[in-house]
């Protein structure tokens, strides 16, 4: 599920509207529109801003939309999972050394 659809799965079940919740937001709801649509990517600030108004967890909407930004990034790359392994790789030597510290 991507980021977008699962915005508009959790404003459906909570019987919003868009117009409702791009008010909360501060955006138009053209923009709220293409965000859901997965036209438009939110800013990291706007997921902050949506995690309010949906009454969700901030980490739980930032995770969705860190792994759509990545697929974005990876998915036309025949060597995607080969990419994704030595990410993994960098950040757990990343963590070790701030452990380290």
């Amino acid at each position: 599920m991507t980021f977008g659809n699962y915005i508009r799965k959790l404003r459906e079940e909570k019987q919003l509207l868009l117009r409702e919740v791009a008010s909360q937001m501060n955006i138009d709801t053209a923009l709220l529109s293409k965000i859901e649509r997965g036209t438009r990517m939110a800013r990291k600030e706007q997921v902050e801003d949506l995690a309010k108004a949906l009454n969700k967890s901030e980490s739980d909407l930032l995770k969705f939309w860190m792994a759509d930004k990545i697929v974005n990034m990876l998915k036309d790359e025949s060597n995607s999972t080969e990419i994704l392994k030595k990410v993994e790789e960098e950040i757990k030597n990343l963590t070790n050394k701030n452990q380290q510290l």
